[in-house]
C-alpha cells in the first residue's frame, strides 16, 4: 500500500477534524489533499511540449488522496499557470507557446484545494555541451583516506548558438558517470570513487543553471587506490528529444598519485 507523505497524512488529520462540522466526503474518490511534488523535466523548450528525460511528451502529474490516506486513480485534477506564456490542457500537457524565457508557476487544484507551487523553467533548445575549464586534472591523494581526496569541479556549460552567440541553456538535465580502467563505477559503490555535488553528497544527476553551466567533483578512496599513479575518467552527457547533443558525453580524465 502506498503510504501518504506525512504532509498529507497531517491534512488528513485536519480534513476529519473539520468533518465534525462540515462534509469533508468520505468517497474513496473524494479528494482531501493533493502532492504536486515532481516535475516530468525541470524546463520545457520555447515553442515545444514539456517532455520527459527520453524525450517523450510528458503530463503534469500530482497525486490525490482520499479521506483514509489511499492514493485516487485517475483523480479529476486540474493544473493551472499562474503566470502567462504558456498552456495546459486537460490532460496536464504544458506547452511553452508565447514565452521564450524565464519561469512559469503551476500548481495542481482540484474543488477548493490547491497544491504548493512548481516552477518550471523555459528554455532554449541546446545545440552544444562544452568542457569549462580544464578536462584533464591531477589529483595528489593523503593516505589513509581522508575527506581532502577531492578534486577540482569539471564543468561543463550547455548552449544554443545563435547567429554566431552561444546562449546558455538552463534547467537541462545532465548525468554524470565515472569509469576506472575502463569500467563504469556503479552509484552504489564508494569503495574506489564517487561524484559530489555542491553539498558534498554523492550525485550523479545535475541540472544546468542560469548561466548553462553544471559541474561535479570526484570523491577518491586513496585505501583501495594502487599505489602507482593511474586515472579515472568522468563523462558527462545531457540530451534533447531522446538524442545526446553534440559534444557529449564531455570526457574529463582525472590522474591520481599519492602525495
Amino acid at each position: 500500500m502506498t503510504r501518504a507523505p506525512r504532509w498529507v497524512a497531517a491534512a488528513l488529520v485536519a480534513a476529519a477534524v473539520a468533518g465534525a462540522c462540515a462534509d469533508v466526503g468520505t468517497s474513496p474518490d473524494a479528494i482531501v489533499a493533493i502532492a504536486f511534488d515532481t516535475l516530468p523535466y525541470p524546463a520545457v523548450v520555447a515553442g515545444d511540449t514539456m517532455r520527459d528525460s527520453l524525450g517523450h511528451a510528458a503530463p503534469l502529474r500530482a497525486v490525490a488522496y482520499n479521506v483514509a490516506g489511499g492514493v485516487i486513480a485517475s483523480p479529476a485534477v486540474r493544473y493551472i499557470a499562474l503566470d502567462t506564456g504558456v498552456i495546459i490542457d486537460a490532460q496536464g500537457y504544458l506547452v511553452a507557446n508565447t514565452r521564450t524565457s524565464g519561469t512559469v508557476r503551476v500548481v495542481a487544484a482540484a474543488s477548493a484545494m490547491q497544491s504548493l507551487t512548481k516552477t518550471v523553467i523555459v528554455t532554449r533548445a541546446p545545440t552544444l555541451l562544452a568542457i569549462t575549464g580544464g578536462a584533464a586534472d591531477t589529483l595528489k591523494y593523503a593516505l589513509p583516506d581522508a575527506a581532502s581526496n577531492v578534486g577540482s569541479a569539471l564543468a561543463v556549460k550547455l548552449t544554443r548558438d545563435s547567429a554566431g552567440t552561444a546562449l546558455p541553456v538552463p534547467g537541462f538535465l545532465v548525468t554524470w558517470r565515472v569509469t576506472y580502467r575502463g569500467v563504469t563505477v556503479a552509484a552504489s559503490d564508494t569503495t574506489l570513487a564517487s561524484l559530489w555535488n555542491d553539498a558534498s553528497h554523492p550525485s550523479l544527476m545535475d541540472t544546468t543553471a542560469g548561466d548553462g553551466a553544471a559541474s561535479r567533483k570526484l570523491r577518491i578512496r586513496s585505501n583501495n587506490l594502487p599505489s602507482a599513479a593511474d586515472s579515472f575518467v568522468v563523462f558527462a552527457t545531457t540530451r534533447y528529444l531522446g538524442a545526446v547533443v553534440a559534444g557529449s558525453p564531455a570526457r574529463f580524465v582525472i590522474h591520481f598519485r599519492p602525495k
